[in-house]
């Protein structure tokens, strides 16, 4: 098949386009961490685990979730919507730009002080990269793209040039972020005057931002709660965390297709609840996830040698178990995309935090018994529980046979051979 044909294949459609951007995303990605995690050692990527906890949790307060409400305004057809949203989101930045600055000015945490200055840009970054999601998949997997190759290619020049400091991945973080900013803002064409922020826009949005905050916060602590726990409530070491840190990250490769389904399915329930596609999403969604999985398990130790060294090789165990989490969690990642659409933010709340809650509860539990062990069995409970109530929810208000969600029906099965036949057709003929 000609080049041009290939790349039109993969372009034309946006969850092939998703996919393939964030597999050759993940192959950058690998390279970047191999000498990412070398530079650090586990001690100060543990530390870096921290701060990065602390900044994720603070940005996802700070932003009062005033981003979430956007595909629903959109799909009601609000007015201007974008330019409103945009205002409100600039507007924020130069507040917390400046407090940043001067809480910085008098902290004498190293920490706290990485926190005040990295967490307004980052505030920004989530919600232009949510809204480009919305408005265009295909550009915000460009983004995504960019700021990996730009993250490798800083990372390898560090590692070549530099001394060992936390102080190159702070940069990262924040290299990213003006990327997501620049291009979004770029792609948008647009930047709208800041000070003429619809303060009455934002008063009618802030109780529903408000509450998706809070589920946005529930989301970060289902996944950061455990580090923060490990280092600053049970004494934990850094060498240990940066352990988990890593056993965590190499089992998040297993997010890569239900990841790509869930940005996609943001776009397609923003206009209508398109049950039979978030079905089907499901369907090809947990095959393939098992096969992702499978990979991670074979290659997992192999990798963590090949892409960290010998002293990682502790982490490989936290992968084993964290795997173990992935497809329930995927429920969860597809099947809220729809609820937050139809503005159940409610209900997504509630089944999240009983998430937090099972994974908090497990901590104070399993950690004091197996360290950095004990917070992955945590994790686990707490996406196994998360998956269990999006999917027990969704089949039962949507109407949909559990065994719709898990298997093949004869015509889709008949469809799909057709399909493989259409392609191999035109490839015989190439």
């Amino acid at each position: 098949m000609p080049v041009k044909k290939l790349v039109s294949k993969i372009t034309g459609n946006d969850y092939v386009f998703t996919i393939f951007t964030k597999i050759a995303a993940v192959v950058i990605g690998l390279i970047a961490s191999s000498y990412s995690n070398r530079f650090l050692g586990p001690e100060l990527k543990g530390e870096l685990g921290r701060i990065t906890s602390m900044i994720s949790i603070i940005a996802v307060t700070a932003n009062f979730g005033l981003y979430q409400p956007y595909p629903y305004y959109k799909r009601q057809g609000e007015e201007d919507v974008l330019n409103k949203f945009l205002r409100i989101f600039l507007a924020q930045f130069l507040i917390y730009t400046v407090i940043g600055v001067l809480a910085a000015t008098v902290l004498g945490s190293f920490a706290l002080t990485a926190v005040c200055l990295i967490a307004p840009i980052q505030v920004l970054a989530n919600q232009l990269s949510f809204m480009i999601m919305v408005e265009d998949v295909k550009f915000k997997n460009v983004i995504f793209f960019t700021a990996r190759i730009t993250n490798t290619l800083v990372t390898i020049l560090a590692f070549y040039t530099m001394n060992r400091t936390i102080m190159v991945s702070l940069a990262l973080i924040v290299i990213g972020d003006l990327i997501t900013v620049i291009f979004a803002l770029a792609r948008m064409k647009r930047l709208p005057n800041p000070l003429r922020a619809d303060v009455r826009f934002a008063a009618k949005i802030i109780p529903f931002g408000f509450i998706s905050m809070l589920t946005t916060l529930m989301l970060t602590l289902n996944y950061r709660v455990d580090v923060l726990m490990m280092g600053y409530l049970f004494g934990i070491t850094d060498a240990e965390i940066g352990f988990y840190a890593l056993g965590v990250s190499l089992s998040e490769y297993g997010w890569l297709i239900p990841d790509a389904f869930r940005e996609v399915l943001f776009s397609r329930t923003a206009k209508d609840d398109a049950i039979g596609e978030v079905t089907m999403s499901m369907k090809v969604n947990l095959y393939l996830t098992l096969f992702m999985i499978a990979g991670i398990l074979v290659l997992g130790k192999p990798a963590i040698w090949l892409l960290a060294g010998r002293e990682y090789l502790p982490a490989y165990s936290v992968t084993v178990m964290m795997i173990v989490g992935i497809v329930p969690m995927s429920y969860f990642k597809i099947i809220g995309t729809l609820l937050l659409a139809q503005g159940k933010k409610y209900v997504y709340l509630f089944m999240l935090t009983g998430s937090v809650v099972a994974n908090i509860l497990t901590n104070l539990i399993t950690i004091p018994l197996w360290g950095k062990m004990g917070a992955a069995v945590s994790s686990v409970v707490s996406y196994t529980v998360a998956g269990g109530l999006f999917l027990a929810y969704y089949v039962k208000t949507c109407d949909v046979p559990l065994c719709d969600v898990i298997l093949f029906r004869e015509d889709e099965i008949a469809m799909l051979r057709g399909k493989l036949s259409r392609v191999k057709a035109k490839l015989g003929k190439k």
